[in-house]
């Protein structure tokens, strides 16, 4: 959620903090647009598709500092649309093991259990992941260092942080980080991100999906939440299809045009936005 790029930046504090003020006022106009879980009506062409690509148990990995009635909220769209769908909440506020500020792939080694257990449950062969933030990035070191690609067969990612964020970049030169490992496993050039990335960002046999907001005010340039080189990804830029939705990060997951995005990727794809304004 609240992010990572956020985290460690003392020198854009009065900034962020009279935008997030703007942003706070704005999300509740969109909180009150989707007051009932609206994302995207399922319709023919997505019965179609889903007799090729049925549904599987879908994975909701938190924003870093996202609170669980805020996942809640989100994971109840996606259950309206039909999707059986079970949070993992990346801090959990009574350990401090899972303190975003201070781990990234910490909660990544945290998923194998969560995700064997929805496996047991549903007896799917494997999930769907959605995610928001720096959960993306707890998600990609999950895939790639423990044991998550053969249980994914998708990835939708939501400012998902693909090629690291400048910020922690910033702080770790200033020596200002709380965690030098959490910074590297975030930071745009750390040495920890770039193996994440390295030969490729998208592994093979998975799907991916990326969305991003022009207008993102923590994951910033905005196209490190998108996706280059070899892979099966789908990349989509918010105001392509909507140029005038009010998109942001911090109301990003309580935004109805990037809820039926996210809900038209759990299709199959591609990716389409129902336009608020």
């Amino acid at each position: 959620m609240l992010a990572v790029s956020r985290c460690y930046d003392p020198a854009v504090t009065k900034v962020s903090l009279t935008f997030v003020a703007f942003l706070t006022g704005l999300s509740l106009v969109i909180g009150g647009i989707a007051s009932s879980p609206v994302g995207a009506t399922p319709n023919n062409a997505d019965n179609a598709r889903d007799a090729t690509w049925p549904k599987l148990p879908v994975v909701y990995v938190s924003g870093s500092t996202e609170d669980r009635s805020s996942a809640e909220k989100f994971a109840k769209v996606l259950r309206h649309n039909g999707f059986d769908t079970y949070i993992f909440m990346v801090w959990e506020k009574n350990d401090p093991k899972t303190n975003p500020y201070t781990t990234v792939s910490g909660n990544s080694r945290r998923l194998p259990a969560f995700v064997d257990k929805v496996l047991s449950r549903t007896g799917a062969p494997r999930v769907d992941i959605v995610t928001w933030s720096q959960g993306g990035l707890v998600t990609r070191y999950w895939l790639k260092y423990f044991g998550g690609a053969p249980h994914v067969r998708s990835m939708v990612g939501m400012s998902a942080l693909i090629k690291g964020s400048p910020f922690q970049r910033v702080v770790q030169e200033l020596g200002g980080c709380p965690s030098r490992v959490a910074c590297d496993e975030m930071s745009d050039s750390g040495k920890r991100l770039r193996a994440l990335n390295t030969p490729t960002q998208a592994l093979p046999g998975i799907k991916y999906f990326n969305i991003t907001t022009r207008w993102d005010e923590n994951a910033f340039p905005y196209t490190t939440n998108l996706m280059t080189g070899r892979g099966d990804y789908e990349n989509l830029v918010t105001q392509k299809q909507c140029p005038v939705d009010p998109v942001f990060h911090t109301t990003m997951t309580h935004t109805p045009s990037v809820q039926s995005a996210v809900i038209s990727a759990l299709h199959g794809g591609p990716m389409r936005m129902k336009c608020m304004f």
